[in-house]
C-alpha cells in the first residue's frame, strides 16, 4: 500500500468524494478503508430504511391476523451490529412516505434492549419532513438525544402522545441551536402553545427558531436569546389579544433576520408595535394577498412602523406565500416613502407581494435614497389594468443610481423607444456587474431592438431570465407561448451578440 493512504485525512477525503452507491464496495476493500468508508456511508441518511435493513429479513413475519410480527426474538450479535452502525449516524431526513417501513420501524424502536439514549449517540440533525409524525412517536422518543443540535418537524397531525412528546425537547434536547416545527394548520397552534412554550423556555442556545408566537414567557425567554440570529414567527390574529405583556416591554436586539408570517399585514404591523425595538438586518414578511387586503392598503403603515422599529435594516422582502400574481395587492411608490430614509439598504423585493404603478421620475426617486442596493425586486407582473410603468429611460437610470446592482426585477414597456439610441442607449454608461435581469410579461415589439438596448447596457448579462414563465408566477397567463418565443429570441440575440464581441476581442 502507498505511504499516502496511510494518513488518515487522504482515506477520509477518499471516502467523502466516493459515490454513495459504492461505499459498500469500498469498505469491503481492506481494514484501512473499512472504518472511513462505513462513516461517509452512514452519517447523513437520506431516510429510515436503512435501518430496518440492518435487520435480517428471516426475522419478519405477519401474524394470521396479517400483522407484522418479529418471529423471533433479535440476537444480540444482530443488535451489535445495528448499534455499530447506528452509531455512525449523524443526520437523518425522512422526505420520502415512510408507510412501507412504519411499523417495522416501531417494532424496532419497541425491541431495541438498550437505553433509549444509546440508539443514536451521536446524532446532530433530524428532519422529518413527511406526513405521518403521529405514527414515528417511538422512533422521535429514541432520537430526541442530547447531542442532537438541529431539529425540523413537521406536524401535520396533533395526538396526545405527540403533544406530550413535544414538551420534551427542551430537557431531552438541550444542546438544539436549530428548531422549526412547521404545523400544518394553524388552527392546532393554541393547543401546541403551551407545550412548545414550556419546550423553548428551557432551550439556550438556539440560534435560528421558525415557530408560531409562544405564550408570555416564551417570548420573553426569546427576546433575551442573545444566541438567537434568525427567527420566524408565525403571528396569529388572537394572539395579538391574549398578551398580558406591557407594551413595548419586549425588544429583538441581536437578530440578523427575522421573517413573520400572518394572515393579514396589518397583524404583522400590529406585533412590530407591541415591540420596544427590532435589530436585524433582514426582515421579511410573508402575508395573505386576499380581498379584504385589497380594498385596504396596508403598505403605508407597516413601512412606517418598520422604520421606527428597525432603523438597521439592510434587507426587506415582502411576499405572498403562494406567490399568487394575479391576486396582488395594489401599490403606489409613495407606499415605500417612509422605507426611503435606509440608507444602507442593499436589498428590497417585494414583487411577490404587490403590483405596483410607477413612472420612470417616480421609479428614479425611490432607488435614489438607496445607492447601495444589490437587489431590486420590484415588479415581475404587469396588471392589463395599469397603465403607468416605466421604459428604458427608467431602466437606465436605475442601473445608474444603483451602480452596485447585481439582481434586477421590473416590469418595462420596451416598445417605447422615444429617445432611445439601440446601438448607445445608455450614453456609454454600462452596468458590468448585473448578473440577474426578470423582466417579466414586460410589452415587447421588437426583440432585436430588446436585444441590442440591453446588450449595451450589460455586457456580461448572461440572458433575460425567464423562470417566471416557466413553472412560476406568469406560467397561467394566456399570452405565455408568444410572450415566451418573443423572449426567447431575445436571448438568442444577446448570446449570438456575445460570441460576437468574444471573437472581436481574440482578434
Amino acid at each position: 500500500m502507498h505511504q499516502a493512504l496511510r494518513l488518515t485525512e487522504i482515506i477520509d477525503q477518499i471516502s467523502w468524494h466516493t459515490d454513495r452507491d459504492s461505499l459498500p464496495h469500498l469498505a469491503l476493500t481492506c481494514r484501512t478503508f473499512e472504518g472511513p468508508a462505513l462513516d461517509a456511508l452512514w452519517r447523513n441518511l437520506p431516510s429510515l430504511e436503512p435501518l430496518i435493513n440492518c435487520i435480517p429479513t428471516h426475522l419478519w413475519g405477519h401474524s394470521f391476523q396479517g400483522e407484522l410480527i418479529l418471529l423471533r426474538p433479535i440476537d444480540t450479535t444482530t443488535w451489535a451490529t445495528f448499534r455499530e452502525y447506528a452509531f455512525r449516524v449523524h443526520s437523518i431526513t425522512q422526505s420520502e412516505d415512510p408507510s412501507p417501513i412504519i411499523d417495522y420501524l416501531r417494532i424496532l424502536m419497541l425491541s431495541y434492549p438498550y437505553p433509549s439514549s444509546t440508539m443514536f449517540p451521536n446524532l446532530r440533525s433530524l428532519a422529518w419532513n413527511v406526513h405521518e409524525i403521529h405514527l414515528a412517536i417511538e422512533f422521535l422518543r429514541m432520537a430526541f438525544v442530547s447531542s442532537l443540535v438541529s431539529l425540523d418537524l413537521r406536524i401535520a397531525s396533533i395526538s396526545p402522545a405527540l403533544i406530550c412528546i413535544l414538551s420534551t425537547i427542551g430537557t431531552a434536547c438541550p444542546n438544539l441551536t436549530s428548531f422549526r416545527p412547521q404545523v400544518d394548520n394553524p388552527t392546532w397552534n393554541r393547543e401546541l402553545v403551551p407545550f412548545l412554550t414550556q419546550a423553548i423556555c428551557q432551550l439556550h442556545r438556539l440560534s435560528t427558531l421558525t415557530v408560531c408566537e409562544l405564550e408570555d414567557p416564551g417570548m420573553m425567554h426569546v427576546t433575551q436569546l442573545q444566541s438567537l440570529k434568525t427567527l420566524w414567527l408565525y403571528i396569529g390574529p388572537s394572539s395579538l389579544r391574549r398578551t398580558g405583556l406591557p407594551p413595548q416591554s419586549l425588544g429583538l436586539e441581536c437578530l440578523e433576520l427575522l421573517g413573520l408570517q400572518a394572515i393579514r399585514l396589518d397583524h404583522i404591523t400590529d406585533f412590530l408595535r407591541s415591540l420596544r425595538t427590532v435589530q436585524s438586518k433582514h426582515l421579511t414578511a410573508v402575508f395573505s394577498s386576499n380581498g379584504f387586503e385589497q380594498q385596504f392598503n396596508f403598505i403605508p403603515e407597516f413601512c412606517t412602523i418598520l422604520l421606527e422599529r428597525c432603523d438597521n435594516l439592510e434587507a426587506i422582502t415582502l411576499c405572498e406565500p403562494f406567490y399568487n400574481t394575479f391576486h396582488n395587492v395594489y401599490a403606489q411608490p409613495g407606499d415605500f416613502g417612509p422605507l426611503r430614509r435606509l440608507r444602507n439598504l442593499t436589498h428590497f423585493d417585494v414583487e411577490a407581494a404587490c403590483t405596483i404603478s410607477i413612472s420612470n421620475d417616480k421609479l428614479g426617486e425611490l432607488v435614489n435614497a438607496w445607492p447601495k442596493l444589490k437587489t431590486l425586486r420590484l415588479s415581475c407582473y404587469r396588471d392589463p389594468t395599469i397603465t403607468v410603468m416605466p421604459t428604458f429611460h427608467g431602466l437606465i437610470n436605475v442601473l445608474r443610481l444603483c451602480p452596485e446592482l447585481v439582481s434586477l426585477s421590473l416590469v418595462i414597456d420596451t416598445t417605447q423607444l422615444d429617445g432611445i439610441n439601440v446601438k448607445s442607449p445608455g450614453n456609454g454608461n454600462r452596468n458590468n456587474g448585473l448578473q440577474e435581469l426578470i423582466l417579466g410579461n414586460s410589452p415587447i415589439s421588437s426583440p432585436l431592438d430588446v436585444a441590442l438596448v440591453l446588450n449595451s447596457l450589460l455586457p456580461n448579462l448572461p440572458g433575460v431570465n425567464l423562470d417566471v414563465w416557466i413553472g412560476g408566477p406568469l406560467d397561467a397567463l394566456f399570452e405565455k407561448p408568444w410572450a415566451m418565443e418573443q423572449w426567447k429570441l431575445v436571448n438568442c440575440l444577446i448570446g449570438g451578440f456575445r460570441v460576437v464581441r468574444t471573437q472581436c476581442l481574440g482578434q
